[in-house]
């Protein structure tokens, strides 16, 4: 008896062989065994991916971050972030200046910090973080140039503030040279483990360890280094498998930014197979001489706090400002003394004078001064007592007085009410431990010492923020070495500002959240939706108000106990979707209106044998046309998830090349979004962005070869150049529609064997399709245990041409195609039913296979067996 199965659909994907028994389940007949280099349709079909167009070789011809900015549709840009630069590339390719040469942005992160550079985009601005630098920004200054700095945070954030009385610090001014100590540079690292390698170490650019065994024997690499730089006063240890090597403490300052190089080799002659480079910091040498003079500021301390790792960071310091009180009497052009004020002053005139004085108020300790009331006094006209309000709650003033010419002699009476006063402060140069010299910030309230202190969250000793974001109008940052759970939130539309009012928080100021957790979990990443979802090293949080955020209505929940790694999360909808705690599982994280509270899915689950003993590196969302998630794993593999959870469709497929997938981005184009992706291929690096898929029907139009070059012409050719980037490589053409095999590149071209109009050249790929085995329930029992034969299969095809199918891969025949069109004209893309008898034995898992092997499209929408 002939039994049809049908399978209507492929939006299961590709399972898991731990799946392969589950008959049971309805999703059994949507479920595939292999899906390469093919992708599912949210509608139910499975298609080839298209190809990959060749766009430029990386500058250092090594691996890079892509990571999109996108100013309109009209106008996108894909980074090529790679060691200590960035360039650009747009829809006419690589970004070049008017000399031809890349343009290009010099930036700090080298090519190992790159996994960790965390972004996030607001109007046209990139800003950037990484736990180990200063926040940057990118801004587009207009089409096609950009400008990198610093994000000028100011005002803060700060740390919890000093609570120990005995503990107080000060500023001071002074006009002298200041020598300082002499401090060891260091480093401290745990290394690398791979016992498949041997370990050769170099120090300051000088050889000097070869491990005898492969592995790495710490105690022997600190052994070594101690014997040849010991007796010039360097020092390592072993701290439980954490190396820290100290330089001498008199030449401290000479050794920062010297190198420690750690090589793994596989065997002696080649090329060391990973370097790891580790760097001196921190050093200061004995006798240094720091030049100041006046109006130079010096923050000092009664106890040893300062280090030169505190340069660059923030400190507050608060005094109570008594209340001010002047009288003098001005003539002329007199300008009097100045009283300090927090915003508010009075002023009281008396005596027998005209003209007019003017009030002058610096706010920049005295450096300049800016008239912000003139008053005037006409003879017999009684004298003036006027108020002041500067709009200001937290500048510290000086405010004065001055005469315009007048006639007589004013006297005034200038007062102001007492006040607090934060004054902050940037640590420019580390003098000792008790002083460094800084740079006034804000305006400190006096010089007397005080215990009202706070140290800032950002700097070289405390690190910086991992996580960057826009949460309602307000700049965003999460997790530093020192507070790692910590959320800090810039005043609303002040995305630089991190201060707050001097006697009450207002409603726009800046605020920072710690989370509470039962466990010190790092803040990895956050995604923005209508609340803040903050994932930390090991579980979700989720932070929101009632209404406009503020500093009183900030309200915290924990959810799950997860984990998240240090990939960025991408938003499918109003889901989150993000990489778990250890890189092998992505999960989603969002709202469950039934159970009235957050939740999250795995959504590997039904295809672990994609991630087995893989990370994922990178992910990125496609939206059109399909809906389709990219993973890019540690091993250079490509997935793709389609990923519609209303419908609930969430299938994976996985993609291979000749080379391996090292980052992956997309970039909206008019009508669908546009995929870019970093490839090494034979040991080169390349930009490659995949082809739009079916843009018209005509088949000397398909792109389904990678790193692919286009060529077209109305005269006939039969050269294609351009090619340096697949010299020596075996590839395929699609010429005027047909494919053209047996083509090699040699001196960065190839000759066709006859003259052609329209000519694609690339590398060629699989697809591969296969089911899971028929498995029919009979009166008597299943039929899972029985032997059966495929004997024929239908395929419903959509805008296909080209294919194999068989249920042996070695003996698959031929979907044929050809019916009416004349010889030697491309045949046309089809869409119909295409009935095949297969050559198959009894077999008790008989599957059936689809291999496209043609540079052409090939999309199944469904397919009914014949079984006997």
């Amino acid at each position: 008896m002939v039994l049809h199965h049908l399978q209507p659909g492929f939006t299961g994907g590709e399972v898991s062989p731990s799946l392969y028994a589950r008959t049971d389940s309805t999703a059994y007949r949507q479920w595939v065994k292999t899906a390469k280099n093919c992708f599912v349709h949210p509608q139910g079909g499975v298609s080839n991916r298209a190809g990959t167009r060749y766009v430029a070789q990386t500058k250092k011809n090594a691996p890079c971050r892509l990571i999109p900015f996108v100013i309109a549709e009209d106008e996108s840009y894909a980074l090529e972030m790679g060691d200590k630069y960035i360039r650009f590339y747009s829809d006419s390719g690589l970004l070049l200046k008017q000399d031809g040469t890349a343009y290009e942005i010099t930036t700090p992160f080298p090519a190992e910090d790159l996994e960790k550079v965390n972004f996030t985009q607001h109007d046209q601005t990139l800003y950037f973080t990484h736990p180990d630098y200063a926040p940057k920004r990118l801004t587009r200054t207009g089409t096609g140039v950009f400008a990198w700095e610093d994000v000028p945070v100011k005002y803060g954030p700060f740390k919890v503030g000093n609570n120990d009385e005995s503990k107080k610090m000060r500023i001071t001014s002074e006009a002298q040279e200041v020598t300082s100590e002499g401090i060891s540079a260091s480093l401290s690292f745990q290394p690398l483990i791979y016992p498949e390698y041997m370990v050769w170490g170099y120090f300051n650019g000088e050889w000097f360890y070869a491990g005898e065994n492969f592995g790495f024997d710490v105690s022997a690499f600190v052994n070594v280094f101690n014997n040849t730089y010991g007796s010039s006063g360097f020092r390592a240890q072993n701290l439980g498998g954490v190396i820290k090597i100290e330089s001498p403490a008199a030449t401290g300052g000479d050794w920062n930014g010297k190198e420690l190089r750690i090589e793994y080799r596989y065997d002696f002659v080649n090329p060391p197979n990973l370097s790891v480079v580790q760097t001196l910091s921190g050093g200061s040498n004995t006798g240094e001489v720091i030049e100041v003079g006046d109006n130079q500021y010096f923050l000092e301390s009664d106890f040893d706090i300062f280090s030169p790792s505190h340069v660059g960071g923030r400190f507050s310091l608060t005094h109570q400002v008594p209340a001010q009180y002047l009288t003098d009497a001005l003539a002329y052009d007199d300008v009097s003394d100045a009283i300090y004020s927090g915003s508010d002053w009075a002023l009281r005139t008396g005596g027998e004078w005209t003209g007019s004085l003017q009030v002058e108020v610096s706010r920049d300790l005295g450096e300049t001064w800016s008239a912000v009331k003139t008053l005037s006094r006409a003879s017999g006209e009684d004298n003036l007592y006027v108020t002041g309000n500067l709009a200001d709650g937290e500048t510290l003033f000086y405010v004065r007085v001055r005469a315009l010419e007048i006639s007589g002699e004013a006297g005034i009476e200038l007062r102001a009410e007492a006040f607090l006063q934060e004054g902050v402060v940037v640590v420019r140069e580390f003098a000792d431990t008790r002083k460094v010299l800084v740079d006034v910030e804000r305006n400190f309230g006096g010089s007397a010492w005080t215990a009202d202190w706070a140290e800032g969250s950002f700097s070289p000793l405390s690190g910086y923020p991992a996580c960057v974001f826009f949460y309602q109008d307000r700049l965003g940052f999460a997790g530093t070495a020192a507070e790692p759970q910590t959320v800090w939130f810039s005043r609303t539309g002040a995305y630089t500002d991190f201060g707050h009012a001097r006697d009450k928080l207002l409603d726009t100021d800046a605020v920072s959240v710690n989370l509470s957790g039962k466990k010190l979990n790092a803040i990895r990443a956050v995604a923005v939706a209508n609340r803040l979802l903050i994932f930390t090293a090991g579980s979700e949080w989720t932070l929101h108000a009632s209404g406009a955020l503020t500093p009183y209505n900030i309200q915290v929940e924990q959810h799950s106990e997860r984990g998240a790694g240090v990939c960025a999360p991408v938003m499918v909808g109003n889901r989150a979707v993000y990489v778990q705690a250890r890189g092998t599982i992505l999960r989603n994280f969002y709202y469950d209106y039934t159970s009235s509270s957050y939740t999250s899915e795995d959504l590997t689950l039904c295809a672990k044998h994609l991630f087995f003993n893989r990370t994922i590196r990178e992910i990125c969302y496609q939206q059109e046309p399909d809906n389709l998630l990219w993973c890019v794993l540690d091993n250079g593999t490509l997935l793709s998830l389609t990923y519609l959870p209303e419908q609930n469709i969430c299938a994976w497929t996985h993609h291979e090349t000749l080379g391996q997938f090292i980052s992956v981005c997309a970039l909206p184009r008019q009508g669908y979004d546009e995929v870019w992706l970093a490839v090494a291929r034979n040991g080169k690096y390349y930009v490659e962005r995949l082809a739009a898929r079916m843009v018209n029907k005509a088949p000397q139009e398909q792109i389904f070869l990678d790193a692919c070059v286009s060529k077209r012409s109305a005269t006939a050719f039969s050269e294609v150049s351009g090619l340096n980037h697949l010299e020596g490589c075996d590839v395929v053409a699609l010429g005027d529609g047909n494919p053209v095999r047996g083509l090699k590149v040699s001196g960065g071209k190839i000759t066709l064997p006859r003259a052609m109009n329209c000519v694609h050249v690339g590398l060629s790929y699989d697809m591969l399709l296969v089911t899971l085995p028929v498995c029919y329930e009979y009166g008597d029992g299943t039929g899972a245990d029985r032997k059966k034969r495929l004997v024929s299969v239908t395929l419903k095809m959509l805008d296909s041409r080209g294919g194999f199918a068989g249920t042996d891969s070695s003996k698959l025949d031929e979907i044929v195609q050809r019916r009416s069109e004349p010889f030697n004209t491309p045949i046309a893309l089809k869409t119909q039913d295409y009935q095949m008898t297969l050559r198959s034995a009894h077999e008790l898992n008989p599957s059936l296979i689809i291999r496209q092997t043609d540079p052409l499209p090939l999309t199944l929408l469904a397919c009914i067996l014949r079984t006997a």
